[in-house]
């Protein structure tokens, strides 16, 4: 984190306490260690996150798996550039990554291409390439305003609102849910996109009643 200029770092119900062990391997990064938030649950790192970032090597192996389609990291980078907001990418268990609950609590999938022999990446190292590709990015005096997590969330929900109305089965309605949080989240949506979009479906919404 320290090699690539970033500092906030949350960890979330460690196996084990921050100890000189810990402190030593951090070195020239023992300061970010030493800041760290450690917190019980995820919803408690998330807070304030306006864009949440999962980061997986399994990725959808069908269309309908709309929760797990990825872009690449370097595909991240370009879109993070030119907008302001506070992103927060979730790094999953060396063992075992992310689950599916924690999955669906991100707005969209990270995967490093990798030889599909051996796709699986230890933690340090795909956090680094993450980080690599995150860095040039940073410094943009053109950057737009990122939709906050508040505005997206009433976005969704008149979608959600207007899809109501449609006589589709629940689990269309669902994958519809899901397909367009996918959109909002993979096209970097600004708080300007998001207030005239609401307009919208809040008076389309007022429509339908």
């Amino acid at each position: 984190m320290r090699n690539f200029g970033l500092s906030k770092l949350w960890i979330v119900n460690p196996k084990t306490p921050i100890d000189s062990e810990a402190r030593a391997f951090a070195m020239r990064g023992l300061s970010i260690l030493g800041s760290a938030k450690i917190v019980k649950k995820l919803e408690r790192a998330l807070d304030g996150v306006d864009l949440v970032v999962g980061t997986s090597s399994v990725t959808a192996t069908s269309r309908s798996n709309l929760s797990r389609v990825s872009i690449t990291p370097a595909e991240l980078a370009e879109r993070v550039r030119g907008t302001r907001g506070v992103v927060g990418i979730i790094f999953g268990r060396e063992s075992s990554g992310l689950s599916n609950q924690e999955v669906a609590a991100c707005d969209l999938m990270v995967t490093i291409p990798a030889s599909p022999a051996y796709n699986v990446l230890n933690l340090a190292t795909a956090a680094s390439i993450v980080f690599y590709e995150l860095f040039p990015q940073k410094a943009n005096p053109k950057s737009l305003d990122l939709a906050s997590k508040e505005a997206t969330q009433r976005l969704l929900f008149q979608f959600d609102h207007m899809v109501k109305r449609c006589t589709i089965p629940s689990h269309r309605h669902e994958l519809s849910m899901r397909a367009f949080r996918n959109i909002i989240s993979r096209s970097f949506i600004t708080k300007r996109e998001a207030s005239l979009l609401l307009g919208v479906f809040r008076k389309a919404n007022t429509k339908l009643t």
